[in-house]
């Protein structure tokens, strides 16, 4: 009981933002069904941008979560006029897209470097209460990063899923010509995705730099597993990658545990992702041949 105790609450406590990460990678793969690497320096941004405002301006953490969601997300809309729509205008094919995304990813990693440089950078909050759940001892900060998490995470699914808008980015997935035969401008669509995209891996961002430290590696740290809880989660349903997310946390925590290592860890969840994502594609193939 132990165990399962301490698994819950670390992985929950300490995994929590890679839930949100998740569901603006996802956002942005059901919309486009691009591989965009550079979403995990979305990610180091927010991290990089709530530092900076909490350090330059002496703001809570908390009161700093909006301005380095909006700054990310404004990046991300950027990025989409200034690189990946010129780039769809072209018809430019889905591998010359992923790589496009990567020298991007690369061109913001060391644009990050040169305003911020090259030192690891700490955010300045005061030391968080100790609190036990479960008979396991958690900061009142992780806790509080949990709830607001999961919050943020269920106001996104509720947009996506039940608002008129979030309509008109599920029908703008399915189907772009018939999204315009309907009235709705893809356009708006696409730029608010990739706002809400951005907001989410900035907010994402500003969780993971605020619990450990801000570097320009990051992000980068996060995508492959990020990835791999869209694709298990299923990039069609949004709760799919939000349970699949609170799922991937729990497991890491549960094998660091046991193997006393992270990368370990990771390592094992990567290849049960493989072992998950292989076997949902023999069954598709069998259902097809039926």
């Amino acid at each position: 009981m132990d165990f399962i105790a301490d698994s819950l609450v670390i992985g929950l406590t300490e995994h929590a933002p890679l839930v949100l990460a998740a569901m603006g990678f996802a956002l942005l793969y059901r919309l486009t069904g691009l591989i965009n690497v550079a979403y995990s320096e979305t990610i180091t941004l927010g991290a990089y941008f709530g530092m900076w405002v909490n350090t330059t301006f002496d703001l809570s953490f908390y009161a700093i979560l909006l301005p380095a969601g909006v700054m990310a997300g404004v990046i991300s809309v950027a990025t989409y006029f200034a690189i990946f729509r010129p780039a769809k205008k072209r018809n430019v094919g889905v591998l010359e897209m992923i790589i496009i995304s990567l020298g991007l990813s690369v061109f913001l990693r060391h644009g990050l470097q040169f305003v911020f440089g090259y030192p690891v950078r700490f955010y300045d909050v005061p030391p968080p209460e100790s609190l036990r759940v479960l008979g396991v001892g958690v900061s009142s900060f992780r806790l509080l990063a949990l709830g607001s998490v999961l919050i943020l995470a269920l106001l996104l699914y509720w947009f996506i899923q039940k608002s008129s808008y979030g309509l008109q980015i599920r029908a703008l997935a399915s189907d772009e010509n018939l999204a315009q035969v309907s009235g709705i401008r893809p356009l708006f669509v696409t730029v608010l995705i990739w706002f809400i995209a951005g907001v989410a891996g900035g907010l994402a961002g500003a969780f993971y730099g605020v619990g450990s430290a801000v570097a320009p590696l990051l992000g980068w740290r996060q995508f492959l597993l990020i990835f791999l809880v869209v694709l298990v989660g299923g990039r069609k349903n949004i709760g799919g990658v939000i349970i699949a997310g609170l799922a991937t946390g729990v497991a890491l925590a549960a094998m660091s545990l046991q193997f006393g290592q992270v990368l370990y860890a990771q390592l094992v969840l990567i290849v049960a992702f493989i072992a998950i994502l292989k076997a949902r594609g023999r069954r598709i193939a069998e259902t097809e041949k039926v």
